[in-house]
């Protein structure tokens, strides 16, 4: 009785979703991912995170697992955000989600590259009575610093003749703006 038990469940389970890690699932821009985007979410649940533009074109989609942070790179554009939060058994694959309709909520938000920042968002999810919503939004800005470094380099050619010279190197890095 038992074996045959196991046997019927043998097949839902070769079609079950394994339960991704936070993190990035798709990019569909041809776009640089480079501008910051977090998403704290409660515990509980997992939830699924897609960003489309205008249009409704799937940009990027993410998941996180109820209780930790998400932290993505983003490219730049104003995009919608739509949340699907579900069990984490209940995962049926990138396309499919949960299974269950997913909220997209209010506004876009903008992510921006101004000179040398990148103007990026950081939300906080949470469900109440009316469903999921954003708590708290912040922007989240990181600035970029090019710096500069030179080397004197001095060699001689094979005739005895001493060359010299500065060879520069560009080099960047990223901080958060004040």
């Amino acid at each position: 009785m038992i074996r045959v038990l196991i046997l019927m469940l043998l097949p839902g389970l070769a079609w079950a979703e394994t339960r991704p890690p936070t993190g990035l699932l798709a990019v569909a821009s041809p776009l640089p991912a480079t501008i910051p985007f977090q998403v704290r979410a409660p515990e509980g649940q997992d939830y699924a995170i897609v960003l489309t533009d205008g249009d409704g074109a799937q940009v990027i989609s993410a998941y996180l697992r109820g209780g930790s942070v998400l932290r993505l790179l983003v490219p730049p554009g104003d995009y919608r955000v739509t949340v699907a939060p579900g069990p984490p058994e209940d995962w049926q694959g990138p396309e499919d989600l949960f299974g269950a309709p997913a909220a997209t909520l209010p506004g876009p938000l903008p992510f921006r590259i101004a000179n040398n920042r990148r103007e990026g968002q950081s939300i906080t999810l949470e469900e109440d009575a009316e469903g999921l919503r954003i708590t708290d939004r912040q922007d989240r800005t990181t600035c970029q610093i090019a710096e500069w470094t030179t080397e004197r380099v001095t060699k001689t050619t094979p005739l005895g003749t001493e060359l010299r010279w500065l060879d520069p190197d560009l080099s960047t890095r990223s901080r958060p703006c004040d």
